[in-house]
């Protein structure tokens, strides 16, 4: 049997600021990317030869 999932703890002071930072650091994903990663996803799509 699973074990249960824990609560997430929530981030408080300078985690949260240095959080915040590096998601802020982060830029948007381009449309080539979304279109490479969706093409990849397509790919492994079709090599599944079970179904869900």
């Amino acid at each position: 049997m699973a074990k249960p999932i824990e609560a997430t703890p929530v981030l408080e002071g300078e985690d949260a600021f240095a959080f915040i930072a590096e998601m802020e650091k982060r830029g948007k994903v381009s449309k080539e990317e979304k279109d490479r990663i969706k093409a990849d996803a397509d790919l492994m799509r079709s090599m599944l030869t079970f179904a869900f």
